[in-house]
Formats: C-alpha cells, structure tokens, sequence
C-alpha cells in the first residue's frame, strides 16, 4: 500500500499490443498503469515517443492552466500584459531609471 512517505515514479514506457501487432505507449504511476496509447505503433521507439508528446502537451497545458489561475488569483482579476510580464526587458529598465536600455 502506497504511503504519503514513501517516493513513486511517473514512467513512460511502450509495450507489445494485446493483439501482438506493434507497440502501444503507456504511463504508469509507480506499478499503476493509468494511460496506454490508442493507437498502436510499429516500433517501440515510436510508441514511445507518441507517448511522450502526449503527456508533455498535457502536462504543459495543466502547468500553464494553473500558472494563470494562479495569477488571476494573486492580482485579483484577469491579468493584463503587464501582469504577465509581456515586454520584460523595458519594463526592468524603467524600474531602474534607464529608459534607453532594453
């Protein structure tokens, strides 16, 4: 039984297709396997780079998701371009009194 102290690994990994033609991708959670590919693939190699697109696209859209709840949630509202930092560089440059840099 899995305890709050105890480490676990996210692993993507490929394994043969039930039907035995090709490779499919998978995820697990320590032993758990939680996510297999739909498609099946011709070589591990692509299975498994399938797979990882996938979990990068998704875990990127649910960092990025929370990154703005975040945001939203420390300026009170739905944050402007200057929230965002948008522009970075004229920014820190007017903060230290030297317009020309940046």
């Amino acid at each position: 039984m899995f305890t709050s102290s105890e480490e676990f690994h996210i692993t993507i990994t490929h394994s043969p297709a039930s039907d035995g033609w090709g490779f499919v991708g998978s995820v697990k959670i320590a032993e758990h396997e939680c996510y297999r590919t739909l498609r099946v693939f011709p070589t591990p190699t692509e299975a498994l780079e399938a797979t990882q697109v996938v979990m990068g696209d998704v875990l990127g859209a649910l960092l990025a998701g929370q990154e703005w709840r975040t945001l939203s949630d420390e300026v009170g509202r739905t944050p402007t371009r200057a929230d965002l930092r948008l522009g970075l560089t004229n920014a820190f440059a007017q903060q230290d009194g030297d317009p020309g840099r940046g």
